[in-house]
């Protein structure tokens, strides 16, 4: 199935020096233009991507997982539904690496991967240059939290994995290697990597040296958290025509709030739509 937006923004300062664009006609066809990246020089390009109500929640209270967001939109078309489906592949096929809470794992079942299903996007990840699997990076103050045993990205398996931690799990899995920052190494498989006070700076530069670009952020509560060290570039933020009220989760829900004089901005770059029930902005976040 291939997405053919409307393209009904775009800003201007994509035309610039400051981007530049993935020379895909694939991407062309569906978005009506192509897609253009920002150009960072000194640490990768980092941007979070999710489904929102309308009234900015994240899940249903009685279906915890995002994704329930656009599927669960009964007046929205297949081709919308799975249009948003799309961005977030989209986002995994251009990134290197994809930073997820501990909280995500729990949600998800113990089945989270970044995968991308669409041959298209695929054939783009390989045009780009980029191995098959993302670089999954999982941030937790405790690492006991996580359910090695039946936690899919923990197994014995060719996903590339980072836990990042203050707390190292009690028993050590065979094939997981324990270090801190300065032993990271992107040729291991498995590694757990300590620091006392979970700098993400220190880690986000540590990957860039090690050759990561692109970080995509798909945790809600570090959504914010990157915003608060102002590492955040861009927010992909699909809009699904649906209302669900009440004290459900939401972007920053867990965090401090900015206050009147000290947040960021969200400038549009592009605003999609497809059918009548979802709207697709992408932001750059300014501070």
């Amino acid at each position: 199935m291939h997405p053919q937006f409307k393209l009904l923004i775009n800003n201007p300062i994509l035309e610039t020096m400051s981007y530049t664009p993935i020379k895909s006609e694939y991407l062309n066809q569906c978005l009506s233009s192509y897609l253009h990246l920002p150009q960072i020089t000194n640490r990768p390009f980092i941007f979070s991507c999710f489904a929102l109500s309308v009234d900015g929640k994240l899940n249903y209270p009685d279906f915890s997982s995002g994704f329930a967001i656009a599927k669960h939109n009964f007046a929205a078309s297949e081709g919308e539904r799975y249009a948003d489906w799309w961005i977030l592949q989209l986002a995994r096929s251009i990134s290197d690496a994809v930073i997820i809470g501990s909280n995500s794992l729990y949600i998800e079942k113990n089945d989270f991967t970044a995968q991308i299903n669409a041959p298209e996007l695929q054939q783009l990840r390989t045009k780009l240059d980029k191995p098959q699997n993302l670089l999954h990076i999982i941030l937790t103050r405790n690492s006991n939290k996580i359910d090695f045993t039946n936690e899919l990205l923990c197994q014995d398996n060719d996903i590339p994995l980072i836990i990042f931690t203050q707390q190292a799990p009690e028993l050590l899995p065979q094939h997981f290697i324990l270090g801190n920052i300065k032993q990271l190494n992107l040729v291991n498989k498995k590694q757990i990597i300590l620091d006392n006070t979970l700098d993400l700076n220190k880690l986000i530069q540590k990957l860039y040296q090690n050759g990561v670009q692109t970080i995509l952020n798909e945790s809600p509560y570090y959504h914010h958290h990157l915003q608060q060290l102002q590492l955040l570039d861009e927010a992909w933020i699909n809009q699904s025509g649906v209302y669900i009220g009440g004290d459900t989760s939401s972007l920053g829900q867990f965090n401090n709030s900015f206050a009147v004089n000290t947040h960021p901005h969200y400038t549009i770059l592009t605003l999609h739509s497809l059918g009548y029930n979802f709207v697709y902005p992408r932001y750059k976040v300014s501070y």
